[in-house]
């Protein structure tokens, strides 16, 4: 069957990122404003990490049956009404539960679409286009944050509002204009069954394709997870709690940052992927990660604390895209979409961590959020230097 052209598809994905952002910048002065708990910051975020956690190797092993366009239509749909119940809420449990619905399907729509890429993409077009989806990710996240941010100044309902409309939108073209991908992907042996909608159950198929180098790379990404959330979802309150700053600010740095992110992806990250080794270029990656993190204990004041956070988004964003296709690499077009939705239930699975944490000891001291952050990208670093001696190992063995 004829591949057709995935250029719609990223445009789509570049609307959908951007209105999945639209309401981070607003969600401090949300809980600010209706007199919320400030560890909500935290938990919240932790709620919804918790649901993509769960959920995302059963979106990967659903994707082996059911054409990943009318996932992407079922995740949008989802999505929209989890985040009208989160924009509705003037409770803390309010909050959650729109959090954990919203967070069942915003993490469906980033397992689908990494599978709807491998599954359509031609073999020499796979990490290309990885990168393309990574670098999205980033780049329209933080100009949806600084839609999100100049939308707040109207007010948080608005924001909430285009939000919601622009997710169901996209959930509907992706149905629409999206490549059929049943094609291009191996048929499971049996059928669907309501066994395979337990999530747990997807959790105990990762056996049937775990290997020891799966193994750490997986768990150098729990402890990045933790690393990276903690760090992001602590500076977006920490700038409105400490600095008294509002969301245009928020939304003004995450511009900043995608004009960042974009230069790096399209130069530094493309010439490792196509000429280095990436099994081994990864590792250098992680290692300047870490030590841009532990500068925060040596600088003070607003400016150098926001340039540190770019560099740390800009590294991030390079990163991802890197360790994403290793671990594709790894896999076989029989267990792809199960690989896929385990990468991301392993991102999910620190990232519980890292906001639950950031959040309830940022009340004792708004800078223990960093000092987690810096930790876990250390052990981070450790487990990706395991990774990477054992593969030079190996490579000697051949």
């Amino acid at each position: 069957m004829k591949r057709k052209s995935i250029i719609p598809f990223f445009v789509l994905t570049v609307l959908f990122y951007m209105a999945a952002n639209f309401a981070h910048p607003v969600t401090p002065t949300l809980i600010v404003e209706r007199n919320l708990d400030s560890s909500l910051f935290g938990t919240a975020m932790a709620a919804t990490t918790l649901t993509i956690f769960l959920f995302s190797p059963l979106w990967g092993k659903l994707c082996a049956y059911i054409p990943t366009k009318r996932m992407l239509l079922i995740c949008g749909v989802g999505y929209a009404i989890g985040q009208t119940i989160f924009g509705m809420a003037y409770s803390g449990a309010m909050v959650i539960f729109g959090r954990v619905f919203a967070g069942m399907f915003s993490g469906g729509m980033i397992t689908v679409s990494a599978n709807h890429i491998i599954n359509v993409s031609p073999p020499e077009k796979r990490a290309q286009n990885l990168t393309a989806l990574a670098t999205i990710q980033t780049v329209a996240g933080a100009c949806g944050y600084f839609v999100g941010g100049m939308l707040g100044t109207i007010s948080v309902e608005a924001a909430f509002a285009a939000q919601v409309v622009t997710l169901l939108s996209c959930g509907i073209l992706y149905f629409i204009t999206a490549q059929d991908d049943t094609p291009f992907k191996v048929k499971p042996e049996k059928a669907l069954s309501l066994r395979d909608a337990n999530p747990f159950a997807a959790f105990a198929e990762a056996k049937k394709f775990m290997t020891p180098m799966l193994a750490l790379l997986f768990i150098m990404m729990v402890f990045a997870g933790i690393g990276y959330n903690s760090f992001e979802q602590c500076f977006n309150y920490f700038i409105k709690d400490q600095f008294r700053l509002g969301s245009q600010y928020n939304g003004t740095i995450k511009a900043v940052i995608a004009i960042a992110v974009l230069i790096g992806n399209s130069t530094i990250c493309t010439y490792l992927q196509k000429k280095t080794d990436t099994n081994k270029t990864f590792f250098p990656m992680m290692v300047l990660y870490t030590a841009v993190v532990g500068c925060i204990f040596i600088v003070s004041g607003f400016t150098p604390f926001v340039i540190i956070y770019v560099l740390f988004s800009v590294i991030n964003a390079a990163r991802i895209p890197l360790i994403q296709n290793i671990v594709a690499s790894r896999a076989t077009p029989e267990n792809s979409n199960s690989v896929m939705g385990f990468y991301q239930a392993m991102n999910s699975f620190g990232s519980i961590f890292g906001a639950l944490f950031a959040g309830i000891i940022y009340a004792k001291n708004p800078m223990l959020p960093f000092a987690l952050s810096f930790a876990s990208l250390v052990i981070a670093t450790l487990f990706g230097g395991a990774y990477v001696a054992k593969y030079k190992k190996a490579k000697k063995a051949e």
